[in-house]
């Protein structure tokens, strides 16, 4: 019984680390080809509300009586559109060597350096670690790219209380344009700051 057990557990074993060797092997295969060393420029983006548009204008005459009698006077509740739209740019320099990904601003002091250490599995936003790490795989496309796509997330459970956020880091394929996205949410002089960035 007690050889049973022993086997049982070598065998644990050993599947869990081939497992998490296979899974260090796909995180830099992927941030190898996706994080290309070099200067870069990528688009910051933000969500926008857009105007909603009526399909019919409303016409009223100088006692505020609707004229048009074929429109709709019932209420409905205006709800804003949001879509995703570049805000302005930002040059980074992506470096790789020793196990180590740097991505680090080169014109703007605001973006923190971030830090990606394969041999320990962390990211650091600027000297916040962040220890914890999954894998996203979004096949839905009802998000703001309207695509699939594919990545790595990290993030560290040492919240700010007063904001109630999270750090984290975020890097992503978007599949149908291949464009690169990172995500960058992180504490400075006690404020929140985020980084949506596109290429």
């Amino acid at each position: 019984m007690k050889k049973i057990l022993t086997f049982l557990l070598i065998f644990i074993c050993n599947f869990q680390s081939g497992f998490a060797q296979e899974s260090q092997a796909d995180l830099l295969k992927f941030l190898q080809t996706e994080l290309k060393t070099g200067n870069h420029t990528f688009q910051i983006m933000t969500n926008q509300v857009v105007p909603s548009k009526q399909e019919k204008p409303l016409l009223i005459d100088g006692n505020g009586k609707i004229l048009d009698s074929e429109f709709d006077i019932e209420f409905t509740e205006y709800i804003p559109v949001l879509e995703f739209k570049t805000a302005g740019s930002i040059k980074l320099k992506i470096d790789y060597k020793d196990s180590l990904f740097t991505i680090e601003p080169i014109e703007n002091s605001f973006c923190p350096v971030i830090k990606i250490n394969l041999k320990s599995n962390n990211v650091f936003i600027n000297n916040d670690m962040l220890c914890y790490k999954k894998e996203i795989s979004i096949k839905n496309k009802a998000n703001v790219f309207e695509s699939e796509w594919n990545g790595y997330q990290w993030w560290s459970n040492s919240s700010n209380e007063s904001l109630k956020i999270n750090p984290r880091f975020t890097v992503g394929k978007i599949k149908k344009n291949n464009n690169l996205y990172i995500e960058i949410l992180w504490i400075q002089n006690g404020k929140k700051m985020r980084y949506r960035l596109l290429t």
